[in-house]
């Protein structure tokens, strides 16, 4: 029972995410809506039942991953997903699987939805192996190397409100493994127009990791960042401790509090800007 009870309030705080956040890149939709499509995915992941399982490795990775299926019998639908489970040691903090929790959980407080939906699932069954804990994360369809495609295809966002956001968040977390292939462009799981995606944070909140929002050495994704979104400024601004409540078993009150500098650092290098190049030549409107 206090296991059933905790996914039914995990569920509860992520369908409160952000829930109006996100209006201004789905013009057409509405904010109840834009949270419904994530909570119907988040429900599936977290209660659906694996039917397919295939175990790979990608892009030189070390780790194994599951491709994998999942069918909810209460709703009938099935996810598609990634699923990654834990090692023992995080692999020195490369892999710490939680992280894609927290990334995702981050990215709604920002007002972004650029991270697909992701939970978190203990004593997971594929066929007779048990995966002991690990993140599923929802799978981008039709996916592709965000950088490899042209501009005009991202949904309307333009690259320098991309290469911001995803910096920001990168910094944030103290993620250095930010590489050009960890940016996608694919079919939205709110929409299902192609828009910007973002993977991968594993390695996020490694000791002795030192980033900035203008060192940054991750093959492709380098370039420094002086501009940001309207929108994202706004929610750096107002971004709270009680927001990481929903992911505090996956981070100590040492690591928020962290963040919570790092947030001041950034919103500190921005102000400089502003004030040297004046507002509009450092925030952008969308």
């Amino acid at each position: 029972m206090r296991y059933v009870s905790w996914t039914i309030i995990f569920l509860t705080h992520l369908s409160r995410i952000a829930v109006s956040d996100c209006k201004p890149l789905f013009e057409k939709l509405t904010s109840a809506e834009i949270s419904a499509s994530h909570q119907a995915i988040l429900t599936d992941l977290k209660e659906g039942h694996i039917v397919a399982a295939t175990k790979k490795r990608m892009n030189g990775n070390m780790h194994d991953l599951w491709w994998i299926s999942v069918k909810n019998s209460e709703t009938g639908r099935t996810r598609d997903a990634i699923l990654k489970p834990r090692e023992w040691g995080d692999s020195g903090g490369w892999a710490r699987a939680p992280m894609e929790v927290v990334a995702y959980v981050l990215n709604r407080k920002l007002g972004m939805d650029y991270v697909p939906p992701t939970v978190y699932r203990t004593q997971v069954k594929i066929g007779r192996e048990v995966i002991h804990e690990a993140p599923l994360i929802y799978v981008v369809p039709k996916a592709e190397v965000l950088y490899d495609t042209p501009e005009e295809k991202w949904g309307g966002v333009s690259k320098t409100v991309v290469q911001s956001d995803h910096r920001i968040l990168s910094v944030l977390l103290h993620n250095s493994d930010g590489h050009a292939k960890n940016l996608l462009l694919g079919k939205h799981w709110v929409d299902g127009e192609n828009r910007p995606a973002f993977i991968d944070f594993g390695a996020s909140l490694r000791p002795g990791t030192f980033v900035t929002m203008r060192r940054y050495p991750a093959a492709g994704n380098s370039e420094p960042v002086s501009q940001l979104s309207e929108r994202t400024l706004k929610h750096l601004k107002n971004l709270r401790e009680s927001d990481f409540d929903v992911v505090r078993k996956y981070v100590s009150h040492k690591e928020i509090s962290d963040i919570l500098m790092r947030r001041d650092g950034i919103v500190s290098y921005f102000d400089r800007l502003i004030s040297e190049k004046g507002y509009r030549g450092v925030v952008l409107e969308k």
